[in-house]
């Protein structure tokens, strides 16, 4: 290793072998959306010593973000997320490769191009690019990638995690696999496909807020809490995958984790 990027990364090893450390450095990990969980991700993964990171998203930081977005303060308020985050990043560890976009996975072009040179491709787009994503899982698999995605709920977060020889996203979401993507805008991916597992704390959500939630009208609440906890959790899983550690859950397997309803759950959605 680099005098540098040895000296960054040496309370890594012990539990990471300087081996394991030359793999992580070598590897290339893709970010698609670096919004709560995403841009989060992106900073557990620089600190564990990831040698290129490859991050995309179109959107700028809003005062709603300051609750749980990494670099959201009011100094960045307007400012393209994926650009803010990618000085951070290079900042954090400047021997790095950071390479970023504002023009998010719009086409299968998009998504190619994306995932070139990737070795895993996370999926941090929010739930209402179903379509996005369907485009870049096909792409992740065409190329024989490990595709996930993680989502925060409440104090909790949930993990899945694509085979490229596996269950495609449309399977899981039991949507035709063939189907163009220029139909799957319209397709309603089940509630029970985006959160298997409901917190106990959910019940306590006032009825108009759920109401406007379900049409669209108000954002799902979410916090720094369950955003933190699935970008560590995703971050396991990509060092898990590059490391071989042990056995990769993949779906329909899920990991659902909670810290208020103290709950750990391995499930299979059926």
């Amino acid at each position: 290793m680099d005098d540098i990027y040895k000296e960054i990364f040496t309370r890594n090893i012990g539990f990471i072998t300087e081996s394991e450390q030359n793999v992580l450095r070598a590897a290339t990990v893709g970010i698609a959306g670096v919004g709560g969980v995403g841009g989060l991700l992106a900073e557990r993964l620089i600190r564990l010593g990831i040698g290129h990171l490859k991050i995309t998203d179109p959107g700028d930081f809003e005062h709603s973000n300051i609750n749980r977005q990494f670099c959201s303060n009011i100094s960045t308020l307007g400012k393209n997320k994926a650009e803010v985050i990618s000085g951070q990043l290079q900042d954090i560890n400047p021997v790095a490769v950071i390479e970023w976009s504002n023009t998010g996975i719009k086409t299968q072009k998009d998504a190619s191009s994306f995932i070139n040179g990737c070795n895993v491709v996370v999926d941090e787009m929010d739930f209402g690019l179903f379509r996005e994503s369907v485009v870049l899982q096909r792409e992740a698999r065409k190329s024989g990638l490990y595709y996930m995605f993680t989502s925060a709920v409440g104090f909790g977060a949930l993990i899945l995690i694509f085979d490229p020889k596996g269950l495609t996203l449309e399977e899981y979401n039991n949507v035709d696999p063939n189907m163009d993507p220029g139909d799957i805008k319209e397709v309603n991916v089940p509630l029970d496909r985006i959160c298997p597992v409901i917190p106990s704390y959910a019940a306590f959500i006032p009825v108009e807020i759920v109401e406007e939630i379900l049409t669209s009208k108000r954002a799902a609440p979410t916090n720094s809490i369950g955003v933190g906890l699935a970008s560590m959790m995703a971050a396991n899983e990509v060092a898990n995958i590059l490391l071989n550690k042990r056995d990769i859950p993949c779906a329909p397997q899920y990991t659902y984790i909670d810290l208020i309803d103290r709950k750990f759950i391995v499930g299979t959605v059926q």
